[in-house]
């Protein structure tokens, strides 16, 4: 005002953009490091210290686009929920007014829904053999089964095996098993992933005294429309088992499973 009176070009109109720092956004959560295909992957978004701005999220995956939602608590925190369709490497992109928040972009490893029929176990430890010379171990190979949980029980006669299982590296889908029978008797080998028998599971194994029983069973295998050897007596066998898992963090021991 000049003299009482408005001058030219008043009255004026000023935009006032609040400023917005990115680089005080927090994110944390498990989500920001992998998950599994079908199962809810989740993390949380802290822009209280960041000033008002817009935050967005974007997850590309090797071929498909990852479903984001940001769930607003109404207090400057968020929740970002993933649902890869696919899985491998993504990258996921948060920003906070158009620019990267502090860690993005993160690359973050989503595995396959657990398949038991990709599982492959082989080795001399499931066929018939001689005591004495018996081989036990055998492998399991997880390769392209998707992130799940390997477990492997043995039936025996009382007091006859110990089980053990083992691979060279943390990275390693393939796994060694060994059973070490001390008796010769009917054997029976479930080998499961995330619950479900992987192809050729149950093996029935049997272990023989001597090479002429083995060649008397090898026969009677070709001769008999049977299908396969008698049921276990339940009354003189124990169980056996361990655990092995694949998927994220480090391997500890409790007890007799092993977890990765």
């Amino acid at each position: 005002m000049w003299s009482e009176r408005q001058v030219k070009g008043c009255p004026l109109k000023v935009n006032i953009t609040a400023s917005c720092d990115a680089q005080k956004v927090a994110c944390s959560g498990d989500g920001l490091r992998g998950g599994t295909v079908g199962k809810e992957i989740k993390s949380f978004i802290d822009t209280r210290k960041a000033g008002p701005g817009e935050l967005t999220a974007h997850c590309m995956g090797p071929h498909k686009v990852a479903y984001c939602e940001l769930y607003d608590h109404r207090d400057g925190t968020f929740t970002l929920y993933l649902k890869p369709q696919e899985g491998g490497r993504h990258v996921l992109t948060i920003k906070y007014g158009g620019d990267h928040v502090p860690g993005s972009p993160f690359t973050i490893r989503i595995a396959g829904a657990p398949d038991a029929s990709k599982v492959r176990v082989y080795g001399p430890g499931i066929e018939p053999g001689v005591l004495a010379t018996y081989q036990s171990r055998f492998i399991c190979d997880t390769r392209g089964a998707g992130a799940g949980q390997l477990t492997v029980r043995i039936r025996g006669p009382k007091g006859a095996f110990r089980v053990e299982m083992q691979r060279e590296s943390q990275k390693d889908r393939t796994i060694l098993c060994k059973y070490d029978p001390t008796e010769p008797g009917d054997y029976r080998l479930e080998v499961k992933w995330s619950g479900e028998h992987v192809p050729g599971s149950p093996f029935m194994v049997m272990i023989f005294d001597t090479q002429e029983e083995l060649n008397h069973f090898i026969q009677g295998q070709y001769q008999s429309q049977s299908g396969g050897p008698p049921p276990l007596p339940p009354a003189d066998y124990f169980g056996g088992s361990l655990t092995y898992s694949t998927g994220f963090g480090q391997m500890s021991w409790r007890g007799s499973t092993a977890e990765l």
